[in-house]
């Protein structure tokens, strides 16, 4: 049947919110697909052709649903709960939207966990994202009057996402369960709101909370008064903030302040691996009493933590509390797309009969994949990952979103929130029928044309921003001079002033950074080092014209991809909605000179450590693209935010021509950061 025929939506008349929302939802895409507005209530006499939804007499599983068609008489969606409910209306509503009849289905998650993890916080101390935030603690009180909240809340009930975390107390002094604590009211009623759309919202925390300095003390995990503590706030939360229950429990690592001990004899006499045990029993049993789930991510941002990390989190199973989950990152160190796998991947699974207690971290709007203005489609990419952990029999995936103020995200970026959530409810899925389907239901059966366009995306951004896993940009900006070349050429530092292993050679014409590889099995290691893929992440190269020369061949076939990707995009013309052909099509258009920007600052950077840039090619890149539509990835962003003032980092491509013009005349480029920085750069 189609749902467009549907005049009536049958309700319990005690029906959950969820339900409700669920019967809205369903009622307005009948009406937007052409059917007339249908009722919606309990009566069973209402209309001709009726939908009804409900939870009762169900033996389904939680999350599952069962649609089941009358023709000509309407069709009924069990849902083993609310959620279900919701997402049988939800397979229902994109089953129309593809042009394909409603027919019986069961169907039901792989993955328990489908989450995300907004970076945004509404102070916008915001790492890596130039611009305001959505979440604003006064819009927050009345979520349901602001359109981009109904907009998000739409957006990941089409995702099935189940859980969305919010990052809100980023860099934030003093203590953190006073501070949520301030912000009850708003927090609530957006995450009440959010609940009707089957996401619940959790908290963002550190085990060991910072000074007003900013500095973190170590903490017992046997104390009676830090249990105390947590149980308190456990308590205060229930009443003040009832439907947030979650919690994202930073506990170990750089980011993620530790060890999780202090000086008593008990801790002493415990291996690391029972400590921190001990710290994440502390905070589950505190959670537990309100019925809450606690993620604890491992994902540090020193790449010579990943041999701890796999120590300190791989390998567990049945002594995790039941609501404890550990999540990695997917990736070697960071989100960063070309790297290799983590090497905890080997330590999970292992435990035949156990639970594998593991939530996977990856990038939704990846900062090193084109942000929210270079298109860069993840599915094919992603599957790998989704496979292994189906294999391992993990949890799930926590991915991280940032949501650009005025157009959420690129439009073909888009095709990645909706991958991420088809990826987490069946990982066995075909990346291409994925897309096709998106494209269909974005823009018309008509678009499908475009899905080897949408593919080359990823080569394109990917090639643009990167070098042999070596990062050209920074964070899909335009990085600053100095920036880029403690990234390419060392030595830097980051965060607590660790120096990672091979960046302390000052002065030597390399590239490279020549991370650690001890983590990983000896043979493994080597043949990572020895993968042309990785050379500029694991080794050092010495520089030379040849060695530039290759580099560059390898970068410039990225202009070519994203040239192919307009060229594609332009078939469409005619042939999908003006308006949104004409969106799309421009914002390429500025995409594609973005590519050729990043390739050629590449280049020019290489000429300046070869010792043959000269300024007539400075001038002439200034020529080149100075009267042609660019994107915000090379012309800077209009937002004022707080990343953006490090002016040691990021930039527009100008002010990366300046750096080095100022370097040709023998000038210094000032410090690498603004005060307050967390990065420096070594004498």
């Amino acid at each position: 049947m189609q749902i467009t025929t549907i005049d009536a939506i049958r309700i319990p008349s005690d029906a959950s919110p969820r339900i409700r929302t669920a019967a809205a939802e369903l009622a307005r895409w009948i009406e937007k697909l052409g059917g007339a507005e249908p009722t919606i209530g309990a009566h069973s006499d209402q209309g001709n052709v009726v939908a009804s939804l409900d939870t009762a007499g169900t033996d389904l599983k939680r999350e599952h649903f069962r649609i089941e068609v009358n023709d000509g008489a309407g069709l009924r969606i069990t849902g083993g709960d609310g959620r279900g409910v919701l997402y049988g209306v939800q397979e229902c509503i994109d089953r129309a939207r593809r042009n394909q009849a409603i027919t019986a289905l069961t169907d039901g998650p792989h993955f328990p966990v489908r989450a995300l993890r907004m970076w945004e916080t509404p102070s916008n101390k915001v790492w890596c994202l130039p611009f305001k935030s959505i979440l604003d603690y006064e819009k927050m009180l009345r979520p349901e009057e602001c359109p981009e909240y109904l907009d998000l809340a739409r957006r990941l009930l089409a995702m099935r996402v189940n859980n969305l975390g919010l990052f809100a107390q980023y860099a934030a002094r003093g203590s953190q369960f006073e501070r949520w604590l301030s912000h009850a009211e708003p927090v609530e009623q957006f995450a009440r709101f959010l609940d009707r759309f089957g996401v619940t919202v959790g908290l963002s925390l550190h085990y060991a909370e910072p000074d007003e300095n900013g500095n973190y003390e170590d903490v017992c995990p046997f104390s009676d008064a830090v249990r105390a503590q947590w149980h308190d706030f456990a308590a205060r939360l229930a009443t003040a903030m009832p439907s947030v229950r979650n919690a994202i429990i930073w506990g170990a690592g750089e980011n993620a302040p530790g060890p999780h001990e202090d000086d008593c004899d008990r801790c002493r006499a415990l291996p690391v691996r029972e400590r921190v045990l001990a710290g994440m029993r502390l905070v589950s049993e505190a959670l537990a009493t309100i019925d809450g789930e606690l993620l604890w991510p491992a994902v540090t941002d020193q790449a010579a933590y990943a041999k701890s990390e796999t120590e300190l989190f791989g390998d567990w199973g049945d002594e995790l509390p039941a609501n404890v989950r550990i999540a990695p990152c997917h990736l070697y160190w960071d989100f960063r797309p070309p790297y290799p796998p983590h090497p905890i991947w080997r330590h999970i699974g292992n435990r035949p009969g156990e639970r594998s207690p593991y939530v996977f971290e990856l990038a939704l709007v990846g900062d090193t994949a084109g942000l929210n203005f270079l298109p860069c489609s993840m599915a094919h990419r992603w599957q790998e990952e989704f496979l292994k952990a189906a294999d391992k029999n993990c949890d799930g995936f926590d991915a991280n979103l940032g949501i650009h103020p005025e157009h959420i995200d690129h439009p073909l970026n888009l095709s990645n929130w909706y991958a991420y959530g088809k990826l987490c409810w069946n990982p066995y899925l075909n990346p291409d029928d994925i897309l096709s389907e998106w494209l269909m239901m974005e823009y018309g059966e008509e678009a499908r044309a475009f899905l080897p366009g949408l593919r080359t995306t990823y080569a394109a951004t990917i090639g643009a921003l990167f070098s042999r896993c070596g990062l050209t940009q920074c964070h899909s900006y335009v990085a600053r001079y100095s920036y880029l070349d403690t990234r390419l050429n060392g030595p830097w530092r980051i965060w607590t002033d660790y120096l990672h292993p091979g960046m302390d050679r000052v002065g030597e014409d390399v590239l490279g950074l020549a991370l650690p590889l001890d983590a990983y099995p000896e043979e493994e290691g080597e043949a990572l080092r020895n993968d042309p893929r990785y050379q500029l992440i694991f080794n050092r190269v010495p520089l030379t014209p040849a060695y530039a020369a290759e580099l560059m061949a390898e970068k410039r076939p990225s202009i070519a991809h994203m040239e192919s990707v307009l060229t594609a995009w332009r078939q469409l013309d005619g042939k999908i909605e003006p308006a949104s052909f004409a969106h799309v099509a421009g914002l390429l258009e500025a995409n594609v000179n973005d590519v050729r920007i990043f390739v050629d600052c590449f280049e020019l950077y290489l000429d300046y450590k070869l010792g043959r840039l000269q300024g007539g090619q400075i001038e002439a890149m200034r020529d080149r693209y100075a009267d042609v539509p660019k994107g915000e990835a090379t012309a800077g962003s209009p937002y004022d935010g707080w990343f953006w003032d490090h002016f040691g980092w990021q930039g527009t491509y100008l002010e990366f021509l300046d750096d080095l013009d100022k370097l040709l005349r023998g000038e210094t480029l000032g410090p690498f950061l603004a005060a307050g920085a967390t990065e420096v750069q070594m004498e």
